[in-house]
């Protein structure tokens, strides 16, 4: 995933353009857009689990890195 989005207590989807780095959310001039509408934040929330959940997600945090020594 390289979503830039999050719903914050199943209530709020902060979503925009900057990383979640010191100057994505400081120096840069990014757009933030922060929904409130229940069903949008719902929808968000259950694509998120879906994508999650895909079994290639759960198989990559098995695989060897470049540095393991496996």
């Amino acid at each position: 995933m390289h979503l830039k989005a999050y719903a914050v207590d199943g209530q709020v989807l902060r979503t925009g353009s900057g990383n979640f780095s010191r100057s994505g959310l400081a120096d840069q001039d990014n757009d933030l857009i922060l929904i409130t509408d229940q069903a949008v934040v719902d929808t968000f929330e259950a694509n998120f689990d879906r994508i999650w959940a895909r079994a290639q997600n759960v198989s990559a945090f098995d695989a060897p890195t470049s540095g393991d020594a496996r």
